[in-house]
């Protein structure tokens, strides 16, 4: 008996996932900003993980999705020309340099949204696409102070609103706070995001550039430009000089004065304060300008390398390995190795980043990306998953606050697998301490697939049954109340996903029949799996429908391998058909009986031919044109409306040959005393020259190359075996039987 291997918990967050985000770490935006969202989204290809501080760290990207939604193909936004709508002149003014961008962040209604915290009496304005809607179902930024957007502090759309595309949204804020931003009904798409921030009188403006390669170094270009301030009560502009420090202390009358771009080789903030001027290009402590300060904060992001696997072996690709970066990996969140890749000895999850080395002043690491690497032995004989360790104890903690009872945790959970057969990823485990839901009753202790992944490998032509068995309430919520019609419940059902594909217990027309109250053995269902081409990897993993999903035990069992083709030659030659022609390839003329053969039903014959480029068909006649009439009279063959069929039709398949399955009716009605048998008929125009005629036994017995059409009841032929219409004069045969056609 083979030694059975055990993954234990310690796999749980194999990938490494980063802790999220909250509201709790959002920057306070006391200074004018602009987020510019297809840099987030990259031009509406990139997903931002939701709980994600971006700009800066000002604003969050909240909701309820893995990932957040986003677009290329909802319009876009140009700063920098006037329309007199959207883009007014005051705005081309303020923020022309930032140009054209895409609306490209999705906000989902009543799902995603961003998050800020402003001060009082900032203005926030949003370009968006409301995507054309009208009335009441308009569609716009809906702000709130509320995590579910129930107090919005903006009015939404009315019956009179007009149509919706491209817009521009203002609002003031009352009060210092966080604001929750989402859309009033549907989905909108924004592309800025601005705040004016209500600054003091003076308050330089500030723009961090984008992040640049030149002379073998990144940076990034800290801009800034003096604003003329006002004192209370008066409407006289005074000019400001500025002073600047890049060490994160405020600046002060002694500190540089700001003339010209400083360019920053890492992480920083540059801080910048306003005094007024008096012409002398000098800073005077005396007339600071009191609020008058601003900042702009430098990062640097690089993109993730790209894994590619081979089998066992994975390679790393980096955009910047000639920019002095160096790859790294990590195997299942362990110690990083410096490396482009290597050859793995059992499975693993990949982690792979690069670290940019910038001269003396930084070395950034670039985002990092995560590969499932597989080193599988194919399934071959029986396996099963299955709970072989764990203790179901309570959870003091969570029963505190439960309002449903005591709360069981698993402590010390384990399963069967190999690890050369299978790969576990994030395993966890769940308690069900209800005997009428336990399977078997006594068992505690379940894989729970809220977020486990198991992966093996099915070799290519092999096929697998795989039989689950989960708990009794293996659905998201076994006590809904039942349909008024006494249908299945969408809550009451129970499915497991593999490779993206949903499977259930169905009853023998293919009907799902998996409501567990409905059908008390839905928790128990088989499915088949085969391998493609290659062989193919398959994963258990969440189906986010279902939200209880344990399972007891996960079998594997090889289907029976189909036993290997022969090809028996029946007939060999170079017959060159043109259009109808009465060619018996075998049967007669001295070719080969089926008996000779030993053939059954499930045989295939299969003709051999090099065919034109137009189409070709082939009609299988159960007899000799001389002794058709009475032939057919004893032909079994019928019609799917049970009329008799006079021929069966196939078209010619692409491998070069067409099958015909051998039945019972066939091999009763050719295997004669006389040695006669089927006639095949070649139908279409131009040549066809034929090759030969086999006979095929084995292999993938029953399953046709070829689709098989059915001849129409009726169809007319003349005595030399042609296809002929209604306009056809003289003796014609149909439905077997000989008739004037006048």
């Amino acid at each position: 008996m083979k030694k059975i291997f055990t993954l234990a918990l310690a796999l749980i967050g194999l990938a490494g996932v980063a802790k999220a985000a909250n509201v709790d770490d959002i920057a306070v935006c006391k200074h004018s900003y602009v987020l510019v969202c297809d840099e987030v989204t990259n031009n509406g290809t990139v997903k931002p993980d939701k709980n994600t501080l971006v700009g800066n760290g000002f604003v969050l990207l909240f909701g309820s999705d893995a990932q957040k939604s986003v677009s290329n193909g909802k319009g876009s936004v140009d700063l920098s020309t006037v329309d007199g709508e959207i883009v007014t002149e005051d705005i081309a003014a303020k923020y022309g340099e930032y140009g054209k961008h895409l609306n490209s962040l999705r906000l989902k209604n009543l799902q995603d949204m961003f998050v800020m915290k402003l001060t009082a009496k900032s203005k926030l304005i949003i370009f968006f696409n409301g995507q054309n809607k009208t009335g009441a179902a308009a569609r716009y930024p809906k702000i709130a102070t509320d995590e579910k957007l129930e107090n919005a502090l903006n009015a939404g759309p009315t019956d009179d609103t007009p149509a919706v595309g491209v817009q521009r949204l203002e609002f003031v804020v009352p009060d210092d706070g966080t604001y929750y931003v989402g859309s009033y009904n549907g989905d909108i798409y924004v592309s800025y995001v601005i705040v004016e921030a209500n600054e003091a009188p003076g308050t330089p403006s500030v723009k961090v550039g984008d992040q640049t390669y030149e002379g073998g170094l990144w940076f990034r270009e800290v801009t800034c430009k003096a604003n003329d301030a006002t004192e209370e009560g008066s409407d006289e502009k005074i000019p400001t000089i500025v002073t600047y420090t890049t060490d994160g202390t405020m600046p002060t009358a002694a500190s540089p004065v700001y003339t010209q771009p400083i360019k920053c080789y890492k992480d920083m903030t540059v801080k910048f304060q306003a005094f007024l001027d008096f012409g002398d290009g000098k800073a005077n402590a005396d007339f600071i300008c009191d609020g008058a300060d601003n900042e702009g904060i430098v990062s640097f992001s690089f993109d993730a390398p790209a894994i590619e696997a081979d089998g066992a072996t994975f390679t790393i690709n980096s955009p910047y390995a000639e920019q002095n970066g160096t790859n790294f990996y990590k195997l299942n969140g362990g110690e990083e190795v410096q490396g482009n890749g290597t050859t793995l000895s059992e499975s693993a999850t990949v982690t792979a980043f690069t670290k940019i080395a910038n001269g003396e002043y930084a070395t950034f690491t670039s985002k990092s990306t995560l590969k499932d690497v597989y080193v599988l032995n194919p399934i071959k004989e029986k396996k099963v998953i299955a709970v072989t360790a764990g203790e179901a104890v309570l959870d003091e903690e969570a029963t505190a606050t439960s309002t449903t009872g005591e709360v069981y945790k698993v402590e010390g959970g384990e399963i069967s697998a190999e690890k050369s057969d299978f790969f576990v990823k994030n395993l966890t485990f769940k308690a069900e301490k209800n005997a009428d839901y336990q399977v078997p009753v006594g068992q505690e202790v379940y894989i729970q697939m809220s977020n486990t992944n198991i992966t093996f490998f099915v070799a290519e032509g092999d096929s697998v049954d795989v039989k689950v068995i989960c708990t009794k309430n293996s659905c998201k919520n076994i006590d809904a109340d039942d349909a008024e019609d006494g249908s299945q419940v969408n809550d009451r059902k129970c499915f497991v996903n593999v490779s993206g594909t949903n499977y259930c217990l169905k009853d023998e027309e293919g009907n799902e029949t998996n409501d567990l109250k409905l059908y008390p053995n839905a928790n128990e269902f088989s499915f088949g799996l085969k391998g493609a081409e290659g062989g193919s990897y398959f994963t258990f993993q969440k189906y986010s429908g279902t939200g209880n999903i344990m399972i007891s035990s996960i079998e594997f069992t090889p289907a029976a391998a189909e036993p290997a083709e022969t090809e028996t030659v029946l007939w060999e030659g170079n017959a060159l058909v043109n259009g109808w022609a009465d060619q018996p390839f075998f049967l007669s003329d001295g070719g080969k009986e089926l008996t000779d053969n030993n053939a059954k039903a499930g045989d295939r014959i299969r003709i051999y031919a090099s065919a034109p480029a137009n189409t070709w068909q082939v009609e299988l006649f159960n007899g000799h044109w001389e002794s058709m009439v009475e032939r057919f009279s004893a032909v079994a063959l019928t019609e799917e409306d049970g009329s008799p069929r006079e021929s069966s039709i196939f078209d010619l398949d692409a491998l070069g040959y067409f099958e015909y399955t051998i039945t019972d009716t066939f091999l009763t009605t050719n295997t004669v005393a006389q040695g006669w048998g089927g006639t095949f008929l070649l139908n279409g125009d131009g040549n066809l020259t034929v090759t030969k005629v086999t006979l095929v036994q084995g292999g993938a017995s029953g399953i046709e190359t070829i689709k098989a059409v059915n001849v129409k009841n009726g169809a007319v032929y003349n005595l030399s075996g042609q296809k002929v219409d209604a306009s056809y004069k003289g003796v014609v045969i149909k439905n077997g039987k000989k008739m004037l056609q006048k």
